[in-house]
């Protein structure tokens, strides 16, 4: 508290009374000054004047009889200009006395004259010398320049002097009586005492106001006050000392010469400061900008020009600074009516008025300064008023501070945000109305604390930025409690400058937070049912940076009939109803999730796979057991599942164990009999889905799977076997270790994730560059059976690059036979009509795959005009023990065969099977009776498919179905086979 009453006092003294005071003292010194009488001048005299060559080298005596003859050719003169020569300068006078019976003096008034020393014009003898650092003789420094005091008894002298001066000096010379000299020199240094207490105590005032209140405009101001103070003594010819210390000689002219350059730069930078704002207003800122740089250019010219060279500079940049600054001066004081410009105005003036009185003075010997008013006043008064223009500008901005903290003051107290003001890091100093109403303080007397209205971290908070004991802030959100119960959120804002005094705001944001809340809710919950979802279930993991020991993927098996059938509202309730049982069979810290349509996540962090196979088991039987009750209907649903140890995949992510117990759970939906597909660590599904993840991740990044190959099934033609060479392309892939992936895995990966456009892509690419490679090698070839994907039909970007590819390679796709599976083809019969036209207009075969293993009807085979029908292994199987279905198939053959098309029997396994398919008019024959898959290469080494045949009673009765003789390149020596033949046949 002390400290801030001392700060406050000298605030208010600096600011306001010290001013003043010094303001004061500083003009009472100026009318003394004025009001003092000028001492009696000296009487001038006249000489003859001659500038010393540079090359001027003789004796002291030869020297003075060669310069009194240069000095008898030159006029009598009352002053000479030496035109800032550096060059010695000779002259000659004659004086008398003033008056009888008094010591005299003859006075050489020239403040820039260095040296001096004079000689007795008779005799030759050296009467006194002296410079700006030693006298002898007779001769001393006076006033501003140099005298020669003489005896009382010595009318007259005749001297010879010789002279160096340095700036723009000018040679005059007086007679005084040295009574009256002496007095005015007393005169004069009291002058410069004056000037150095006036101009020195507004510089100390200043500084101190600067200091305090950190304006670079006071600093400027007492910079230039500074330089002021040597402008001042410069003109007084009283430059020679600072504060009663003398100054070097060789120091002198420098110091001359930078202060003529800082009072130029500092003149223009409080010019700059004080009027910047208004320059702006009138559009003269560019002005401002080019005095600026003017700045810049005198310095750098202070620098490497000397005294002489850089004064006509300064004296033309002065000259051109006044014709710019004045106007616009005055055009700011018409606009602003700115008393700051007015009094600036006034010391301008002054300074201009000083400066012209001081040319024509030097130029016509007139002065038109009244009384004492001369350059050294001139020089206070310039600096008064400048001070006064400060003092203005100070008053003006105090003013404009004082406004600012009534605006402040009334926005404190209006602000709907709640304000305060902390002391000692926990006492609340102060608070407006807003923060009051907020904490129900209102009613409450006396000092407040933290801890009386703030929770604990709220209070520590507030102790960590007071012990920082510097700048620093914190921003923070906390829940309050109300004394009455109530609860709410706020954020807290608080900053410090020292530590001592803390400002802080206070904001409800309880709305704001309760939305926060419920979008955080919605974003890891699923609406409907409200369980997490997968991201929620994620973030629930991250944070316990654990994974949970199992987890169960189910999914509702038949769901969409509901949504179908009743509409989304029955199937929401169902959902909700899920969900409620599903919950009735978790542990406390087992987690739900709903993570499709109708497809749920259940994890275990804790449980066992035993304990967690029960719950499952458990989930599936409540769900399966009772229908679900919407109004007055009633729906039975199943469910399907698979449950995976999570443990078990490492350091793998939870959508990887996800995707995991997705694939056991399709699995489970293709075993009606296993609703719950169990998988731990050792199982071989946990090998294969690794390689589905590793598909996985390939195929998401857009990349074809490396290490893909083709291998190739032969299929028999029944009537001309050994006539054709026909097979179907199967895909497999084999690992950097050697393992082979199945085909299963590869296709369910692509599919279950949309991506088997990649993998049909690469099949199709790889199978025309193949046959382009190698057709001369492929004459017996008819077709090639080649599988597409469902989605990768249902793809229009695959579709019409397939067909791209099909046009640029007409001759390769005549053999290619498009297979398409049953169920896809009956997903949209138009469609697929649309797309089985186009491939058959560019002379692709068309085969509708795995018929009898789905929807089988004969009146859908009217609507899709196909090449041939590949009869599924179901309906082939069991033709040859079983006359049902050997009357199916019979009926089968028939029919394909009056519609035009062709077809091929699938799992031709032994040769009851294969008589089978030829006795019900099947055209084709494909099976491990036959040959199982081969590589490409074996292909190119065979002419029919009938040399696969390594049964020899198949080969025997294959034997007997071609028509015609045809010899093909067996896969065995013929030496081999014809034994065998032969026993068969006979």
């Amino acid at each position: 508290m002390f400290r801030n009453v001392i700060e406050g006092l000298l605030n208010s003294v600096t600011s306001r009374l010290f001013p003043v005071v010094v303001l004061v003292l500083a003009l009472l010194t100026g009318l003394w000054h004025l009001s003092r009488p000028e001492p009696a001048g000296g009487q001038p005299l006249s000489f003859s004047a001659w500038e010393e060559p540079g090359d001027l080298r003789r004796q002291l005596e030869n020297e003075l009889a060669y310069v009194r003859e240069r000095l008898a050719e030159r006029p009598q003169l009352a002053s000479m200009d030496v035109r800032r020569s550096t060059q010695p300068f000779w002259f000659s006078l004659s004086a008398k006395a003033p008056l009888q019976g008094k010591a005299w003096a003859v006075e050489f008034p020239s403040r820039h004259a260095m040296e001096m020393r004079c000689w007795d014009d008779r005799s030759g003898q050296l009467v006194g010398e002296a410079s700006r650092s030693m006298s002898a003789g007779q001769m001393e420094p006076v006033r501003g320049g140099f005298a020669l005091t003489l005896e009382a008894d010595r009318a007259e002298a005749q001297l010879l002097c010789r002279a160096a001066f340095r700036g723009p000096a000018k040679i005059t010379a007086a007679t005084w009586v040295a009574q009256d000299l002496q007095a005015a020199h007393a005169q004069h240094q009291k002058t410069a005492t004056m000037i150095e207490a006036g101009l020195g105590l507004l510089a100390v005032s200043m500084a101190l106001a600067a200091a305090i209140n950190s304006s670079k405009l006071y600093w400027a101001f007492v910079a230039w006050l500074a330089v002021s103070l040597r402008m001042a003594l410069l003109s007084a010819g009283a430059d020679f000392s600072f504060f009663g210390l003398p100054l070097r000689p060789e120091w002198l002219t420098p110091i001359r010469q930078w202060t003529l350059c800082l009072y130029y730069v500092t003149t223009v930078a409080v010019y700059g400061q004080l009027f910047k704002k208004s320059l702006q207003q009138i559009g003269a800122q560019g002005l401002l900008l080019g005095q600026q740089i003017s700045t810049i250019v005198i310095m750098a010219l202070c620098l490497v020009l000397s005294y002489e060279q850089i004064l006509p500079i300064l004296w033309a940049a002065s000259g051109l600074q006044f014709a710019i600054a004045l106007p616009c001066i005055v055009i700011i004081v018409k606009r602003t009516r700115s008393r700051a410009a007015m009094w600036y105005a006034s010391s301008l003036a002054v300074a201009l008025l000083a400066t012209l009185s001081e040319i024509l003075a030097a130029a016509m010997d007139q002065k038109i300064l009244m009384g004492g008013l001369n350059s050294v006043t001139a020089a206070l008064a310039s600096a008064l008023l400048a001070s006064a223009a400060v003092a203005e500008h100070m008053r003006s901005d105090r003013r404009k501070r004082e406004l600012a903290q009534q605006t402040l003051k009334a926005a404190y107290n209006d602000s709907p945000i709640g304000l305060f003001t902390v002391h000692e890091g926990h006492v609340i100093a102060s608070s407006n109305p807003a923060f009051k109403a907020m904490l129900a303080t209102v009613g409450l007397d006396g000092a407040l604390t933290l801890s009386e209205l703030f929770e604990p971290e709220v209070v520590l908070a507030f102790g960590a930025l007071h012990s920082v004991g510097q700048a620093s802030s914190f921003d923070l959100q906390a829940r309050l409690c109300q004394p009455g119960g109530g609860e709410y959120w706020c954020a807290i804002k608080a900053s410090t400058v020292d530590g001592r005094f803390i400002e802080g705001s206070l904001q409800d944001i309880t709305e704001r937070v309760r939305a926060t809340s419920r979008l955080e809710f919605l974003v890891n919950h699923d609406p409907l049912t409200e369980c997490l979802n997968l991201r929620g279930l994620s973030r629930k993991f991250e944070r316990a940076q654990a994974p949970p020991r199992t987890l169960a993927y189910f999914d509702l098996d038949r769901f969409k009939l509901i949504n179908d059938l009743y509409g989304h509202a029955a199937g929401d309730a169902v959902l909700k109803q899920v969900c409620e049982r599903i919950r009735t069979q978790l542990g406390p810290h087992d987690l739900l999730a709903r993570v499709g349509g109708d497809e749920f996540v259940v994890a275990f962090p804790e449980a066992s796979m035993m304990e967690a196979s029960q719950r499952c088991q458990n989930i599936l039987a409540l769900i399966s057991s009772a229908p679900f009750q919407i109004d007055v209907q009633r729906f039975a649903l199943s469910v399907s599942g698979g449950l995976v140890a999570a443990e078990s995949f490492g350091g793998a992510s939870l959508k990887e164990v996800v995707s995991a117990a997705d694939t056991l759970c399709r699995m489970a939906k293709k075993k009606p009999s296993e609703r719950l597909v169990v998988m731990e660590g050792g199982d071989t599904f946990f090998k294969h889905h690794k390689d589905e993840l590793a598909l996985i991740s390939c195929m998401e990044r857009g990349e074809t799977p490396e290490g893909l190959f083709l291998l190739m099934q032969p299929e028999l033609s029944l009537s001309r076997p050994f006539d054709s060479l026909n097979f179907e392309v199967l895909l497999r892939m084999r690992k950097p270790n050697g393992d082979i992936v199945p085909a299963p895995v590869i296709i369910e990966a692509a599919e279950a994730h949309g991506k088997s456009s990649i993998i049909d892509t690469w099949v199709v690419t790889t199978v025309i560059a193949w046959l382009e490679a190698h057709a001369a090698q492929l004459a017996n070839t008819q077709f090639v059976g080649v599988n597409l994907s469902g989605s990768s039909l249902n793809d229009e970007a695959f579709v019409e690059e397939l067909f791209r590819l099909f046009e640029r390679h007409k001759a390769a796709v005549a053999r290619i036979c498009i297979e398409i599976t049953e169920t896809v083809a009956l997903t949209d019969m138009a469609h697929m009509q649309r797309f089985i036209d186009r491939a058959r207009d560019l002379g692709v075969k068309v085969a509708l795959d795995d018929f009898g293993a789905g929807y089988s009807s004969f009146g859908y085979l009217k609507g899709l005009s196909v090449d041939a029908l590949k009869l599924d292994g179901s309906l082939v199987r069991d033709a040859a023990n079983n006359p049902s279905g050997m009357a199916i198939l019979a009926a089968l053959g028939g029919l394909v065969s009056n519609l035009g098309m062709k077809s091929i029997g699938e799992y031709a396994e032994n040769l009851p099977i294969l008589k089978a398919l030829v006795a019900a008019g099947v055209d084709y024959a494909q099976g491990y009776g036959i040959s199982r898959p081969v590589t490409p290469e074996r292909i190119l080494q065979a002419r029919s498919t009938a040399d696969f045949i390594e049964d020899p009673e198949i080969y025997a009765f294959v034997r007997q179905l071609q028509t015609k003789d045809q010899h093909t390149i067996p896969l065995f020596p013929e030496r081999e086979r014809e034994p065998l033949l032969t026993s068969l046949l006979h």
